[in-house]
């Protein structure tokens, strides 16, 4: 009788296909008994949900340690590649087996001492490592052509906003259904982005205010990272991509543990070429997405970086001639926009050496303009008139929202009656799905002629009292709220000390009072052509052109004002 020992490991995904660990733990104390060997608690080693590709591994450890201590003296697995899936990994738990004089019994390998039999065990641990490898390859191939052939979706974590039904053979396959009561979070947190123009800090502080936890609700507030990723995912605008990441082993985990379950913790995007389009239920329009989008990179354009000693009211919007950006640089008490390319790549190395410009000179004369630009009653007038009759707006985009889903409805309820109609349904299971497709269309009716009735009694704000909103809103204004128009109405701004060229677009939005708030426009500019025109703003293009007279050091007037 020999003091035996008993290791079990299964994986994450052995144990959804419920190949758990008492199936294995059966198995081996059968054989344990069988040979009339003693098996103390103590040598019971398991580890339930690891990855054979990893060689740390909580009762792994413990059992080579055990082992090197002459607690036990046989060892039991299941198979090689339950001590691990990668052959040079069964090598070196064995051999440290061997030097503590632990015979090793494998219920489903050749086991034995001789060269030839540990020569066709060796063979048997590379075809673990093998099939391993081929059941992945062949998991992923068989995804990747049902979703490139069907277009339709796999077994999915549903994102925010959507819940996924899985694939009922014969019947339907795997879909997204929008959650209305996560899809209206949605809706708000993409409107206060794209609408609002809110960051994403000003975003999380109104979703703690109103008391909307994020999904696990294991913290009050949200996640910036997580509302980032929601606002560029393209599933919400109807847009779902499968294959777009994979899996890549963590280079510098944030937590240092000892013991990791999982090699590959990390997600890197795939190649463009490689994703897979589906196409899903639209939680917001294309044209709010793409709002979104051009307000997202403006906000890490005109991001402060917490600069509080210095006010530069041009910053993240004004470019030297050479096609670099300039940028605040405080020197010997003053302030310069000064290039780029000088700064970054100093003496000798840079292409650029046109003189810096005094920021306080270049601030008053382009806040000057603008004010007086702003303040001219008929080119308001006009930009109102035009966005009034040409804006779309929350309510109306809802409407067409509905109007969409009410159309999925019908088209679903028609796939049933043709799958009844086949026979590959009963009629219990056609009634069951009719009943629940017109719940669901009588609930999107409701809520249609609720829209209409407010669309037709809602009052129309007088183009008058936005005129003098406008031209109220730019009186007496401190640095940070002269900041905030800038950043909204200067799209982009061309300086040397001899001339000052800014492209701009004047916004107007009317809110559901009487108070007027500047919206900025995503209108694009000259050499800004991932930033494109949105359809929704209207606005006027505005350049102001200055030319240094001779002999003058700073730029102090305007010489001349175009209007394009």
């Amino acid at each position: 009788m020999k003091r035996a020992a008993i290791y079990m490991r299964v994986s994450t995904t052995e144990q959804e296909k419920e190949e758990t660990i008492k199936n294995q733990e059966g198995e081996l104390l059968r054989r344990v008994e069988a040979d009339g060997n003693a098996l103390s608690p103590d040598c019971i080693y398991k580890d339930d949900g690891w990855s054979g590709t990893i060689l740390e591994r909580p009762a792994l450890d413990k059992m080579r340690a055990d082992a090197a201590d002459g607690s036990f003296e046989v060892l039991y697995a299941y198979d090689r590649g339950r001590l691990a899936r990668r052959f040079v990994y069964q090598e070196i738990i064995l051999d440290g087996l061997r030097a503590a004089h632990v015979d090793f019994i494998s219920l489903h390998d050749i086991n034995g001492d001789s060269h030839e039999e540990r020569l066709m065990g060796g063979v048997m641990g590379i075809f673990h490592e093998y099939e391993r490898l081929k059941i992945t390859e062949r998991m992923r191939i068989g995804k990747v052509r049902k979703v490139n052939e069907n277009k339709k979706l796999l077994g999915y974590n549903p994102k925010y906003g959507y819940d996924y039904h899985a694939r009922i053979k014969n019947v339907s396959d795997g879909y997204f259904s929008i959650n209305e009561k996560q899809a209206a979070v949605v809706r708000d947190i993409y409107t206060w982005c794209g609408e609002e123009l809110l960051s994403k800090y000003a975003i999380r502080a109104r979703l703690y205010k109103l008391g909307i936890s994020p999904l696990k609700g294991k913290k009050k507030y949200w996640s910036t990272s997580v509302l980032d990723r929601m606002l560029r995912d393209t599933t919400y605008m109807g847009e779902h991509y499968y294959n777009k990441t994979e899996s890549v082993e963590t280079k510098n985990p944030r937590k240092l543990e000892k013991y990791r379950r999982t090699v590959k913790g990390s997600r890197v995007t795939r190649p463009k070429e490689e994703w897979m389009m589906v196409k899903v239920p639209a939680i917001v329009t294309p044209e709010l997405f793409k709002k979104v989008q051009t307000q997202l990179a403006r906000n890490k354009k005109f991001n402060s970086r917490n600069n509080s000693s210095n006010k530069y009211l041009l910053g993240g919007a004004i470019y030297c001639p050479c096609g670099f950006a300039r940028t605040g640089d405080p020197a010997n008490g003053s302030r310069y926009y000064r290039c780029t390319d000088r700064l970054n790549n100093g003496k000798g190395t840079r292409n650029c050496y046109l003189h810096g410009i005094n920021v306080p000179a270049l601030d008053d004369l382009v806040w000057r303009n603008l004010e007086e630009l702003l303040k001219q009653p008929e080119l308001v007038f006009e930009q109102a008139k035009k966005w009034q009759n040409e804006r779309i707006s929350p309510l109306q985009s809802e409407l067409a929202r509905l109007k969409e889903r009410l159309r999925g409805l019908d088209e679903k309820h028609q796939r049933f009656l043709n799958l009844f109609g086949e026979g590959e349904i009963t009629e219990q299971q056609y009634k069951e799905k009719k009943y629940e497709i017109t719940q669901g269309s009588q609930a999107i009716i409701d809520e249609i002629k609720g829209i209409e009735d407010e669309i037709a009694n809602k009052p129309v704000l007088p183009l008058e009292e936005l005129v003098e909103g406008v031209i109220k809103l730019v009186e007496d204004l401190e640095f940070s709220e002269k900041k905030e128009i800038v950043q909204k109405v200067v799209t982009k701004v061309v300086a040397t000390k001899e001339e000052v060229s800014v492209w701009g677009h004047i916004p107007i939005l009317a809110t559901e009072k009487v108070d007027i708030n500047v919206k900025h426009s995503n209108t694009s500019v000259p050499t800004q052509s991932e930033i494109s025109s949105n359809p929704s703003d209207i606005g006027l293009n505005v350049k102001y052109r200055h030319r240094r007279p001779a002999k003058r050091r700073q730029v102090h007037s305007v010489q001349r004002f175009d209007r394009q």
